[in-house]
């Protein structure tokens, strides 16, 4: 199988490994300008996140998933018993225990500056954030019983 790129030695000795590596477009957005990237678009999401700069250029953004958390959520918010909202989300999310997961959403390194920050935006328009299908899903499957 051949490797999505490649890098000469004389590239990697000479640094030219990064560039090869790196999208053009979103080069520009490292360390410094790239944190304030994500803490200015990705506000309001009250569960622990944090992002992770990819080899490619990218972004991928991290959010712990505490299902004990959302089963007393759930439950607050829609009225459930919090046994039978338990179960729900065992059911849907196929957890085979209540420790916390981590949710992923990861943006290319080809996106612009303006791409990245419209994305992030995007996934913290709720205080669920990334997660926020996720209590839609558990929240809709209890409705119908």
């Amino acid at each position: 199988m051949t490797p999505p790129f490649r890098v000469s030695v004389s590239e990697a000795s000479a640094g030219n490994w990064y560039n090869a590596l790196v999208g053009d477009q979103i080069k520009e957005l490292l360390a410094d300008p790239a944190t304030a990237l994500v803490k200015e678009s990705f506000t309001g999401v009250r569960a622990r996140w944090w992002w992770e700069r990819r080899i490619s250029g990218g972004i991928e953004l991290c959010q712990e998933l505490n299902p004990e958390l959302m089963i007393r959520e759930i439950a607050a918010n829609t009225g459930h018993d919090a046994a039978a909202v338990r179960a729900t989300v065992i059911e849907q999310l196929g957890l085979e225990d209540m420790d916390p997961v981590v949710l992923t959403f990861e943006i290319p390194g080809e996106a612009t500056p303006h791409e990245a920050s419209r994305s992030l935006a995007e996934h913290s328009t709720n205080p669920e954030g990334l997660a926020a299908p996720l209590y839609r899903r558990i929240e809709e499957t209890l409705r119908k019983r």
